[in-house]
């Protein structure tokens, strides 16, 4: 496809008020609030993990030390992925156009790409509960049963009853972040500091941690998640319900292997000018721990 006058005959003619062209304010981007993004030169990236160690044993004077193996964690592969975006406008187009909207064009590709980012990234969040989309453990990155790499209990970073986002549950959300454990069966103390919400969600959030007096009830308690947490709201996160807690060791990683890129070229026999953009990246997540999630739906969940 190509842009020619035939197509825009609205931009040709000097008789318009104004037209209109791409006006719509930007918020900035969340995924690099939410993610720890960097740079990476090869065709792909892989994270590993080695568990640490349980507790000392009392071990009476001459006794022998009981040593103790640590253990292999799973394997996460990034493998980063191309997307592009380009468009073609005759020179004719360009010269004739009485408002400039086409120059405006390779601008516009800009806005493309940093919405197509957030998309993207929006979307760890958006499966997070989908057994089609598991991690390097096997499961999705909200789950009731992540397996234990030294063959201990299973452990859940996600609602079991997709509990709604309210005071009380809220406090249930941050004692079961704080209880996981890592592959030693060992307390890693996680600390949820930012809640994670779709649009759907962001009054009853905010509220809840904006609120001097607790929200909701006729007594006069203290808020206890005043000023407690960051509050994110991100409108790419398509579900109504669903919300999320998240710490300061989360394992969610970007990787950029091709910032984005803007080239133009024109056809020397056809006149017509070509635009282009080009980003390569890739994302998720090498660790479920400092996270925590639920469907916000009050449904069962068992995966």
């Amino acid at each position: 496809m190509a842009t020619y006058r035939a197509n825009f005959p609205d931009l040709l003619e000097p008789v318009f008020r104004k037209i209109f062209d791409d006006r719509y304010k930007e918020l900035p981007q969340e995924f690099p609030t939410i993610y720890s993004v960097s740079n990476s030169g090869k065709q792909q990236e892989k994270d590993s993990a080695v568990s640490g160690f349980g507790l000392l044993e009392l071990t009476p004077e001459g006794g022998a030390i009981n040593y103790e193996d640590p253990v292999q964690m799973y394997d996460k592969t990034y493998t980063h992925l191309k997307y592009t975006k380009g468009f073609k406008i005759s020179e004719e187009m360009y010269e004739d156009d009485q408002y400039n909207v086409m120059k405006k064009k390779p601008k516009a590709l800009g806005r493309a790409v940093r919405r197509t980012a957030d998309y993207y990234g929006a979307q760890a969040f958006n499966n997070a509960f989908n057994t089609a989309n598991p991690g390097g453990d096997g499961v999705p990155m909200c789950s009731t049963v992540h397996p234990r790499s030294d063959g201990g209990t299973a452990q859940s970073n996600a609602s079991a009853t997709g509990i709604t986002l309210t005071d009380q549950n809220l406090a249930v959300g941050r004692i079961a972040m704080r209880g996981q454990l890592d592959d030693k069966g060992m307390r890693i103390l996680a600390k949820a500091n930012t809640i994670l919400t779709g649009v759907e969600l962001e009054d009853t959030a905010k509220r809840l941690v904006g609120s001097a007096k607790r929200p909701g009830v006729a007594d006069n308690d203290i808020n206890v998640h005043e000023n407690a947490y960051t509050l994110r709201v991100w409108d790419y996160i398509t579900s109504d319900t669903a919300w999320f807690l998240l710490g300061d060791d989360r394992e969610l990683n970007w990787f950029w292997r091709i910032r984005p890129e803007f080239k133009q070229d024109d056809r020397f026999d056809t006149g017509m000018g070509c635009y282009k953009t080009r980003i390569r990246f890739s994302y998720g997540w090498s660790d479920w721990r400092a996270i925590w999630g639920s469907q916000g739906d009050g449904a069962a969940y068992a995966d």
